[in-house]
């Protein structure tokens, strides 16, 4: 059974799975799709060509899939928002649409969303990601699996944040942060592995004390970078966590946000 309100407003077209609630106030467009049992609170916004999975819960002014900001935009252009299932979006929320044509901006499965937070044009958030109250995300942006982004924070757009990172409250983030690493400040830089992080998704004392390691090889003992992740390769061969630091160093496009030399200090217990 589907439970729309009176006073919503849903489209002949839109594709509303089982058991969804749309309370009060609600528009739902075409070429929209609703998975299973997710609940439109109120006054939320579906605009065409979203996607929603299944068993989301979406808090009232809530917009999803409105169309970019960018001023590249042009009017009319077919462009995609696809959010997993299970996903909690907030109070004020918004997730804008892509801006190329046929582009697409993407949420992983398990996501957060809380209160006057933004997702850019053609970001791509992987699963289990919680974005904090009122951070913002520019255009562009990845987000690694099991990333937390804190309150009032902003990523400059095309940064990537890796897997099971953490950017602090109130940081601007105008480079590329490594997986397993938190970064703060203004802007922001890497000080420490994201430990309760790591230890919250599920990974083993050990794989936390080699990424540790692996750290302080790459930005605490004064190397170069390329000679870091030569030694970094061949201490860890076959740790898919430190490839993954390595393949965030190869392939950053807009540089990386390296630690400052007062981070030495508190990572001194981590030889």
């Amino acid at each position: 059974m589907i439970e729309i309100d009176k006073l919503a407003v849903v489209h002949k077209d839109a594709v509303i799975g089982e058991h969804c609630k749309i309370g009060p106030f609600c528009t739902v467009a075409a070429n929209t799709k609703i998975g299973a049992n997710t609940t439109l609170r109120s006054h939320v916004v579906v605009e065409p060509y979203t996607t929603l999975g299944e068993h989301c819960d979406v808090f009232p002014f809530v917009t999803l899939g409105m169309q970019s900001q960018d001023q590249k935009y042009i009017p009319d252009t077919v462009t995609y928002t696809v959010i997993g299932s299970r996903s909690v979006i907030r109070e004020f929320a918004s997730v804008h649409s892509g801006t190329e044509e046929y582009s697409t901006t993407s949420l992983g499965e398990d996501c957060a969303l809380l209160a006057h937070s933004h997702i850019g044009h053609n970001c791509t958030l992987g699963n289990n990601v919680t974005i904090s109250h009122g951070a913002v995300l520019a255009g562009h942006v990845i987000v690694g699996d099991h990333a937390n982004i804190g309150g009032l924070s902003a990523i400059h757009q095309f940064c990537h944040v890796g897997k099971a990172a953490m950017i602090a409250g109130m940081a601007r983030a105008i480079q590329d942060v490594l997986p397993f690493t938190i970064a703060e400040g203004f802007p922001a830089r890497m000080r420490v592995i994201n430990k309760v992080g790591m230890e919250r998704a599920g990974y083993s004392n050990n794989e936390i004390s080699d990424v540790r390691k692996a750290f302080r090889i790459l930005f605490m003992r004064e190397k170069r970078l390329e000679d870091a992740v030569n030694e970094v390769k061949e201490t860890f061969p076959e740790s898919e966590n430190i490839q993954l630091m390595i393949d965030g160093i190869t392939s950053s496009q807009r540089g990386l946000a390296r630690p400052e030399s007062a981070t030495f200090e508190i990572n001194v217990a981590d030889d």
